[in-house]
């Protein structure tokens, strides 16, 4: 499933702004009297909105865990668990139940032996390469050949060494046809090589090999009971549709919409897997989908690569260091047991909300979560301490790649609870959003040396303290390097001269479309509920940020416009395209 990352629309504020603006006030009353909720004994907390147009529902389960609440040597498990969501329960998705959690229990032993393997081996191994690296470069190609048959499981290697005398080496091999018997004459280096090789890493090698089969084997029994996508199928056998969730810094959610005859349907299947997942297929998904979208997303995508050095730079001590997919070396030793104890911390009743919008009745939606849901286990995680120091100096990362450029700052900002948060949006609306911003119309239509220029507050989240990011993607025959004073001037200038009346009231525009927008669907007005409820902690403050919105002045754009674009507050990345 895939990783996104939320930037708001203000949706809260259009609200206001379309009360504000001669729309009936009964109407923004009635929605928000129509909301109903309800909590669970084990603290999951369910919020709905009947809307009785169209037979059907939508809902949203926001559990309160992203990968900002990683640590190092688990990142990206919050996606790797939301993959699990998918892979059934103890009904569901297997053919037989004990036999599997046997067979699981024997590949998870597998799997702590390969990684046993891999430990033994990696100091000799090192040892050996720095070997080989002192083999004087004349030589160093000549080895190679017989390094490969070094690393033969079945050729018969042995050294005969004469004191002050060159040694020589004989490996004796089964062909195809006949034993095949090469030798070699080796200088002091090779030799020295050789010898840590035979006696300390040769026999290492076989046990990783073996452990690597044993692995691959036990892999493929556990899988020989599973029903793939059973989930799924139940689902859409039952008339759902847009089954998908996404993992960000701060949330994992799930969605999907149902028919409302289906409701007690739903509440079995969302409540069974938050209370009774299986984790099965873990390594298969991890290894598989979850490893080849780390690869697609960052390491064979030049500006995945940019942008996670970049977070990697600009946040150096909250939970947004990291990015959401997590790094590689985690993802490939991350076990079925952490990802079961990463579980159990963060699934739990405190950390849910569930909210369903459209044909329901709110007493069934009790009802059967009362039935459903109860047995999620109660919790209430730790949060997150550790905050993000104030920075004290301008950070630059440059990277070299055939790529096409780019240019990326971001500003440390506070989280989306602070009270300058409607003054971050405004900023970034009038700044770098869409065609009437500033950074548009210079770059893009003045002087032409940009494709495009976006300014969004809120990356890589919301929930701590975060960034205000300007991005620029230059016309071909420009760099980087080259939008940057046109983006600083920009930023100079609102800092001086803040923004004008007409620009604020066109952001208030602008964000009462979004909402209008917003409106239209069940799954928009789900996803907004959970969110404030999640976030902010109150569903209600998405009709609060009226009040928040409303104290904002030209002067708050000027003082927090200052205190934000400073140099020593700024993270930049470009990407300078070099040849292949």
């Amino acid at each position: 499933m895939p990783i996104r990352k939320r930037v708001p629309l203000l949706f809260a504020v259009a609200i206001a702004l379309a009360t504000a603006a001669g729309a009936p006030a009964q109407t923004y009353l009635d929605l928000k009297d129509q909301i109903q909720e309800f909590t669970l004994d084990n603290g999951v907390h369910f919020i709905v909105l009947q809307k009785h147009d169209v037979p059907v529902f939508s809902f949203r389960t926001f559990v309160n865990v992203g990968s900002a609440d990683e640590v190092r040597g688990v990142t990206g498990l919050s996606h790797i668990l939301e993959h699990m969501a998918f892979k059934g329960t103890s009904e569901i998705g297997t053919t037989d139940l004990s036999k599997e959690l046997k067979l699981m229990a024997a590949e998870d032993e597998a799997f702590a032996a390969l990684k046993r393997a891999r430990g033994a081996i990696e100091a000799p191994l090192a040892r050996y390469e720095l070997l080989v690296a002192r083999i004087p470069a004349d030589r160093a190609e000549a080895y190679r050949p017989l390094e490969g048959l070094l690393k033969d499981p079945t050729a018969e290697v042995t050294m005969q060494s004469a004191d002050g005398g060159p040694a020589k080496v004989t490996v004796a091999r089964a062909d195809t046809e006949a034993a095949k018997v090469e030798e070699f004459t080796l200088g002091a280096e090779e030799t020295a090589a050789v010898a840590w090789y035979l006696a300390e890493l040769r026999s290492l090698r076989a046990d990783l090999v073996a452990a690597e089969e044993a692995f691959a084997a036990a892999k493929d029994a556990a899988r020989e009971l599973v029903v793939t996508n059973e989930f799924g199928k139940i689902v859409e056998n039952h008339g759902g549709n847009g089954l998908n969730a996404y993992t960000s810094s701060d949330v994992t959610v799930y969605h999907y919409n149902m028919p409302s005859n289906r409701l007690e349907m739903w509440a079995y299947l969302e409540g069974s897997r938050m209370a009774d997942p299986v984790l099965r297929e873990f390594y298969t998904e991890k290894d598989g989908p979850v490893t080849e979208e780390r690869r697609m997303r960052t390491d064979n995508n030049p500006i995945g690569r940019m942008i996670e050095q970049f977070q990697n730079l600009m946040f150096m001590a909250n939970g947004y260091h990291h990015s959401t997919i997590g790094y590689m070396s985690d993802i490939e030793t991350i076990s079925r047991a952490d990802c079961q104890a990463y579980y159990d911390k963060h699934y739990v009743g405190s950390n849910m909300v569930v909210t369903v919008v459209g044909d329901v009745k709110v007493a069934d939606v009790r009802k059967y979560a009362e039935k459903y849901f109860k047995d999620i286990p109660r919790g209430k995680p730790e949060p997150v301490e550790t905050r993000e120091p104030e920075q004290l100096g301008e950070k630059r990362f440059v990277m070299k790649d055939p790529s096409q450029p780019l240019f990326v700052a971001g500003y440390h900002i506070d989280n989306v609870r602070h009270p300058d948060w409607p003054v971050y949006e405004v900023i970034a609306d009038v700044l770098g959003q869409g065609r009437t911003s500033r950074l548009y119309k210079r770059l893009v239509k003045e002087e032409q040396i940009a494709v495009q220029a976006m300014t969004f507050p809120g990356f890589p989240g919301q929930k701590y303290e975060t960034g205000l990011l300007v991005f620029a993607l230059p016309v071909k025959g420009k760099t980087a390097v080259d939008m940057e004073e046109a983006i600083y001037a920009e930023i100079d200038r609102m800092v001086a001269d803040g923004i004008t009346a007409e620009e604020l009231e066109g952001v208030k525009q602008r964000a009462r479309a979004n909402f209008v927008r917003g409106l239209q669907g069940n799954a928009g007005m789900a996803s907004q509920l959970a969110w404030y409820q999640t976030l902010m902690g109150d569903w209600r403050e998405l009709f609060n940020e009226v009040e928040r919105l409303e104290a904002v002045t030209l002067d708050d754009v000027k003082r927090v416009a200052a205190r934000v674009f400073r140099p020593a507050n700024r993270t930049v990345a470009v990407i300078e395209t070099e040849d292949s």
